[in-house]
């Protein structure tokens, strides 16, 4: 028999051991305790051919630093590359991975010693062992322990001190450098925002730069823990004042599932080394990674990411080490730990339209913007995001009874907002409103208005009861009407509103701009012109305002554009009226043939856009002046092989606004469609161009004709058969 007070602990213990296994251990492992190479610290390190490589460091301050090199494939067998390299200056030097190639820059030679100096020349190397010297003074001043990152395709450089023992408040830089080719480097600016600085970290994440910590060693201590993140190494917002994890210097950072660590470093408030590790995906918001096991407290170590794991080696532990841990966190640990979190919060972003999504209840969305929210050209003149918004929380919860309105006019800002929100959104008594506006703002609204009509906004929805998603707007091509740096100004203070009036946020420029930053040519492909994305764009935006509401994520890939491509021809034909066609040969030809076949009444007039021996530069000016004064029923584009363009971007541009130039400005208008050049070439073989074009034509939500499943028949029978399933 189990006395009561045997059963109460035994229960307890069970219920403690049930809590410890749902919680996975995350330790630090010990690859080596000591490595080949002799105890240090300040070494340069990186990844490269799937080697984890050291350079340098230091010993002590009374003698010259190391030049030799190592690397190793697994953390615990280490080679000597070189004992001895020809650069100098390896105590706190910047190293990184960039081209195919290690590099290294700056750092300080010779401790407290005579002839002491920090360097400015910049090397690199394919082995490590052969060093070029590619430039001996970078237009940098000599310095030691900046920020140094791989960003848009160039190196850039990130404050640092020009001097370890000796210097002064001077001698702390918070200045930025950039450069294509690690010789020539162009100042970006004098002065970051953030505070003078050396012995911080610098990393790039989602399309943007982080500078972390940091501060001064001597003659006066000083240290930070704010976080500052940029899109273009100019304009600087910082994350946050004060980071949880305590003021440091001398510490590591990395990238590592989608988040920025901070790992160890020093402090001397109170005087003592760290020995833990934070992460954040966004710089501002940071969790504390705890682990039973974990290596001594240190400074100065080197951490990388290599074969999936984090890994720390070396560093001052109180002595000088050469050991290598690794920490290996597993891909869905996050998500694990954050579903833990989602179950136990109390209440979901929408709490009243999500019940409603969720039962079947009917479910009414406004969706409130400027052009790119309202139906206009870019996006084929029939869908906008709000309607691909529907399509996507209809795939989130299939018993969804949804009304999306569209309440976007071309041109508007929030001034505008405010003078319509009555009658455009509060009579439509929403559920959930949905606000992107500053495209417009930016040209003419003050950042302070903006914030307080922003405001206003959200209290006038909130007050008739709404829920309220506020969207920065999307990211644009930079143009002196609208530099991207100015649009970031707006889009922060989008984000201040949010937390300041605890608002959800769906931050859509962050999330296109990360994307452009991996894929350029994927994210240029969504945007219809400079600032206005198309419908691939569109879903894009639809697919992120999706998620924020539902928090779930959701794909609007298989959407095609819509089946009935010509809704306008087809009711002028039932109402026996007149068609009035723009076409390029040989459609002009063709249309009138498959019209005598199929819908015989009908009267057509046909003018012919000639496009015979034009670049598209030419048809794309044709199209501006033809087809909207005309005020067709039906385009039909076919643009010929032999139309060439100078390049990708003037292939892209042009075919992007001869469709443009080709559709009503707004709602509805007349009918466009396009068709492929195999129509009337069977033998046609696919081009990049081709490829190019259809990716461009259903981005714009257009109908594309082309041969499809080994379509042999001649383009008279494809267009008759084509125009017979239209107005059928």
């Amino acid at each position: 028999m189990i006395r009561p007070t045997c059963l109460f602990l035994f229960l307890l213990l069970l219920l403690t051991n049930i809590s410890f296994a749902d919680e996975p251990k995350l330790d630090w492992v010990q690859v080596t305790e000591k490595a080949g190479w002799q105890p240090r610290d300040s070494q340069g390190e990186l990844v490269y051919k799937d080697q984890l490589w050291i350079f340098g460091g230091w010993f002590n301050s009374y003698e010259a630093p190391p030049r030799d090199v190592w690397n190793s494939a697994d953390g615990k067998n280490w080679k000597l590359v070189t004992k001895e390299s020809p650069w100098i200056h390896s105590d706190l030097p910047m190293t990184v991975v960039f081209k195919d190639k290690m590099w290294l820059m700056g750092g300080w030679y010779n401790g407290r010693l005579k002839g002491h100096s920090a360097g400015n020349q910049v090397w690199s190397s394919v082995d490590g062992k052969n060093w070029e010297l590619v430039t001996p003074h970078a237009e940098w001043t000599p310095r030691l322990a900046a920020g140094l990152v791989v960003f848009k395709d160039r190196l850039w450089l990130l404050g640092g001190t020009e001097n370890y023992y000796f210097g002064d408040e001077k001698s702390l830089k918070n200045d930025v450098w950039s450069s294509a080719d690690g010789k020539t480097w162009k100042q970006e600016t004098t002065d970051a925002g953030w505070s003078p600085r050396a012995y911080h970290q610098a990393a790039v994440l989602n399309g943007k730069m982080y500078v972390l910590g940091g501060g001064n060693y001597t003659p006066e201590y000083h240290a930070t823990n704010d976080v500052w993140s940029s899109e273009d190494g100019v304009h600087w917002k910082q994350e946050t004042a004060h980071a949880p994890w305590h003021e440091r210097l001398w510490f590591s950072t990395v990238v590592y599932r989608d988040r920025l660590w901070v790992i160890g470093g020093w402090s001397n408030n109170p005087a003592a080394n760290k020995n833990d590790a934070w992460y954040s995906q966004d710089g501002k918001d940071w969790k504390q990674l705890k682990s039973d096991h974990v290596w001594k407290a240190r400074h100065e170590h080197s951490a990388f990411v290599f074969q999936d794991k984090i890994w720390l080696a070396g560093g001052h532990a109180q002595p000088l080490n050469s050991e290598v841990w690794t920490l290996d966190i597993p891909e869905d640990w996050f998500e694990k730990t954050e579903e833990t979190q989602k179950t136990t919060s109390t209440q979901p972003a929408f709490p009243r339209t999500i019940a409603k999504l969720k039962t079947g209840k009917p479910a009414k969305i406004v969706c409130f913007g400027d052009s790119v929210t309202g139906v206009y050209y870019h996006t084929g003149s029939r869908r906008a995001y709000t309607d691909m918004l529907g399509i996507a929380l209809e795939k989130n919860f299939p018993e969804a009874k949804l009304k999306m309105i569209n309440a976007g006019i071309s041109g508007h800002t929030t001034v505008n907002a405010l003078a319509r929100i009555e009658r455009d959104v509060l009579k439509q008594q929403p559920d959930l409103v949905t606000v992107m506006f500053g495209l417009n703002d930016m040209t003419r609204v003050p950042l302070e208005e903006y914030r307080e009509n922003l405001k206003s906004i959200v209290k006038q929805c909130r007050d008739a009861g709404a829920e309220v998603l506020l969207c920065t707007p999307n990211s644009v091509i930079s143009t002196s009407g609208r530099p991207a740096e100015k649009l970031v100004q707006y889009c922060d203070v989008v984000r201040a509103v949010c937390d300041e009036l605890q608002v959800p946020l769906c931050d859509n420029y962050q999330k296109l701009n990360a994307l452009r930053e991996q894929d350029a040519l994927s994210w240029r492909l969504m945007m219809s012109d400079e600032i206005h994305p198309n419908m691939a764009g569109h879903k894009k935006l639809a697919e992120l305002m999706a998620e924020s509401i539902s928090g779930e994520p959701v794909s609007l890939a298989d959407v095609a554009p819509l089946a009935q491509a010509l809704p306008r021809v087809k009711s002028l034909v039932e109402a026996k009226k007149t068609v009035k066609v723009i076409a390029m040969p040989p459609l002009d030809q063709l249309i009138q043939a498959a019209f005598k076949k199929v819908a015989p009444e009908v009267k057509l007039e046909v003018s012919t856009w000639q496009t015979a021996g034009k670049s598209r530069r030419q048809i794309e000016a044709d199209a501006k002046a033809l087809v909207r004064p005309s005020k067709p029923d039906l385009v039909l584009l076919t643009i010929p092989p032999t139309a060439k363009a100078g390049n990708q971007e003037e292939l892209i541009h042009s075919l992007m606004w001869t469709m443009n130039y080709s559709l009503n400005f707004g709602a509805g208008g007349w009918d466009c469609v396009v068709f492929h050049p195999d129509v009337f070439d069977a033998g046609h073989i696919d081009t990049e161009t081709d490829r190019m074009t259809r990716k461009l034509v259903r981005g714009q939500d257009l109908t594309l004709v082309e041969r499809t499943g080994g379509q042999t028949g001649s383009p008279e029978e494809i267009v008759i058969q084509w125009l017979k399933s239209q107005l059928d």
